[in-house]
């Protein structure tokens, strides 16, 4: 991982060393009380470290003090235009706010960063390709502009500073982080914004944030999709785990299948999950497993030699393996009982 200035965002600490955060958004009005409540228990139960809000006018930041009592993680105001909602997100109380330099004038950031060191809190300097002006092309428009702030924020003493460049177009979005991470050392929250609905949103996001995750580049990151929260975070975790960075579940190993295989493998895989799923409360050590299923004697055997415990199936029968040796051979009916009651 790149090495990030430390910066602590109400009960937590990003950058540095520090895993690599999940920040889910609300999709209803801040003010609505009862929604915002049950939307976060929601996005806390699916796995978010960090909730960002819109606030819109003055009820909305009434808000506030109520949901800080209720949770204990990080809230963050998204604040746009109105610098006057920055202050006063601040003094009920937020974590952390976010602005957008696009759309609030100088002389009001020197504001928001007055009460913001008053208060300890840090700021997310969150630009999008959207709403600032483009000159020549989108990344030195972003570059340019990012810089152009941050020293600002420099000028007046202000340090506790969280950066973002998001674009909808996972090229022009790696290569933005990937030089602003060159010339600046603080924190970085990863995005490909407004990308949509669908595979293809999906497939942008993973590929955009993943990507620079991979090359050592992002210290939070949140998934925008038009779709619920807890999607989004679903997606945010999966790219975590797949590059190793976080453990949320148990990683199974299964193969495609194809005409080579003699066995029901998704029937036993969905039996195998269903039956992990029941236990993972119990035995939260489950998620730190590789479990192997695979559907035939071409990689299967391999496969599952190499995850701490795997099955393989033959002709209607099934191999048992635990780290790296046969243990058994079972019928199908049999297999996912035995696979449980030998996990390590």
């Amino acid at each position: 991982m790149r090495n990030t200035k430390v910066i602590k965002i109400g009960s937590i600490y990003i950058g540095g060393d520090n895993p690599v955060v999940i920040q889910g958004m609300t999709k209803v009005s801040t003010s609505n009380i009862h929604l915002m409540k049950n939307q976060i228990k929601r996005m806390i139960e699916e796995g978010a470290e960090m909730i960002r809000f819109s606030v819109l006018n003055e009820e909305d930041t009434d808000s506030i003090p109520i949901l800080k009592k209720e949770f204990k993680i990080p809230l963050i105001a998204d604040i746009h235009y109105n610098w006057l909602l920055a202050k006063i997100s601040i003094e009920k109380g937020v974590d952390k706010i976010r602005i957008n330099p696009g759309n609030i004038k100088k002389k009001h950031l020197k504001e928001i960063i007055k009460i913001a060191k008053d208060y300890n809190i840090p700021i997310r300097i969150g630009l999008n390709s959207g709403s600032i002006k483009i000159k020549n092309d989108i990344v030195s428009s972003l570059i340019n502009t990012a810089k152009n702030t941050i020293e600002f924020f420099h000028d007046n003493d202000f340090f506790s500073i969280v950066i973002s460049l998001k674009t909808p177009y996972v090229r022009e979005t790696i290569e933005s982080y990937r030089k602003i991470s060159e010339i600046y050392k603080y924190p970085l929250h990863l995005g490909i914004t407004e990308a949509g609905s669908g595979y293809l949103a999906i497939s942008k996001s993973i590929l955009g944030i993943g990507i620079l995750l991979n090359e050592g580049i992002g210290d939070t990151i949140r998934v925008s999709l038009t779709a619920s929260p807890e999607e989004e975070i679903k997606v945010a975790k999966s790219i975590l785990q797949a590059l190793n960075l976080r453990t949320f579940e148990t990683e199974i190993i299964s193969c495609p299948t194809c005409g080579r295989s003699k066995v029901d493998l998704n029937r036993v895989l969905e039996q195998v999950k269903r039956k992990l799923k029941k236990i993972e409360k119990e035995y939260p050590e489950i998620k730190k497993l590789k479990i192997a299923v695979m559907g035939c004697s071409v990689n299967g055997p391999g496969e599952a030699k190499q995850a701490d415990i795997g099955i393989a199936g033959g002709d209607k029968k099934w191999v048992l393996f635990k780290k790296g040796k046969i243990i058994g051979t079972y019928p199908e009916d049999k297999i996912v009982e035995k696979l449980i009651q030998n996990l390590p």
